[in-house]
């Protein structure tokens, strides 16, 4: 029996970019992880392009509300990156919304 070799996952050339990025995250999580508005979000500027590789990755999502401000949220991504629990309002939330949007097909 041959064992098929299985690739390893690449690592961060840059481990404090991964501390980083783990404390972008965290730092969401502690504000509330839902709908946080980002002037209530302490993140200094050598960590915006941190923020940004969070977004791109889909560990979190920025919302722009109708009155200009922006509202950041964790995404079920972003809580498995900092071994966290999707609190139960986030799973309710996302089954009403996928019920809904099948039943406005019918």
């Amino acid at each position: 029996m041959s064992h098929i070799a299985k690739p390893h996952a690449a690592r961060d050339k840059n481990p404090m970019l991964a501390s980083d990025l783990r404390n972008v995250l965290e730092e969401l999580y502690n504000a509330g992880a839902y709908r946080v508005p980002g002037d209530e979000i302490y993140w200094p500027p050598e960590l915006h392009p941190t923020v940004f590789r969070a977004l791109n990755m889909q560990y979190i999502t920025r919302r722009e509300v109708d009155d200009g401000r922006v509202e950041f949220s964790l995404t079920q991504a972003g809580y498995q990156a900092i071994n966290a629990e999707v609190p139960w309002s986030v799973i309710l939330r996302r089954r009403l919304r996928h019920f809904f949007r099948f039943d406005k097909g019918r």
